[in-house]
């Protein structure tokens, strides 16, 4: 994202929408599909009438509006599961973590399908982060930021996952 871009979206170009729309659009429906919203569609629609609402509040700077978008779908998506009165599970940190070791990334990633049924095996949060981190590319601050977690918690959430996904994949002995 541009600064032009971003000063044209606070213009109400539509052009610009356009652009945005297309550029941002389908990563953000995959994510609202991964957190198993049962409307993706309007989830997305309303994803995306909360950016318009709000983008000349947007405080941020353009590179920060991608992780912002994904911080409304996934409230969006919140709302959506407190409507249908099934709040998503949450998931406690560990205080006593003093410090994460380092991660070692998997030897190579999974197909998409594969990547689904392992997924499954996570907490909703941890599914969150991998996504967000992993399939969307947002590092590790933009993912919290998407989130509202504190980049200790998106990391050592991050961990948990992979230790998880490396267990489901043979590549750790269970614990």
């Amino acid at each position: 994202m541009t600064v032009d871009l971003l000063r044209q979206l606070r213009l109400g170009d539509n052009f610009a929408w356009e652009t945005f729309y297309d550029q941002i659009s389908p990563e953000l429906r995959a994510y609202i599909v991964r957190l198993g919203a049962r409307d993706p569609d309007d989830l997305l629609g309303e994803t995306m009438i909360q950016i318009v609402r709000d983008i000349n509040s947007f405080s941020g700077s353009p590179a920060e509006i991608r992780a912002w978008s994904f911080r409304i779908a996934h409230n969006r998506v919140i709302d959506a599961s407190r409507r249908r009165k099934s709040r998503p599970i949450e998931v406690q940190i560990d205080t006593e973590l003093d410090s994460l070791p380092p991660q070692v990334p998997l030897a190579e990633p999974p197909d998409t399908e594969m990547l689904s049924d392992l997924l499954q095996g996570l907490t909703p949060d941890q599914r969150s982060v991998v996504w967000l981190r992993y399939v969307s590319d947002l590092t590790l601050d933009e993912t919290a930021v998407a989130l509202s977690k504190a980049p200790e918690a998106v990391a050592a959430l991050t961990y948990r996952a992979l230790a998880s996904l490396r267990r489901s994949l043979g590549q750790l002995p269970a614990e």
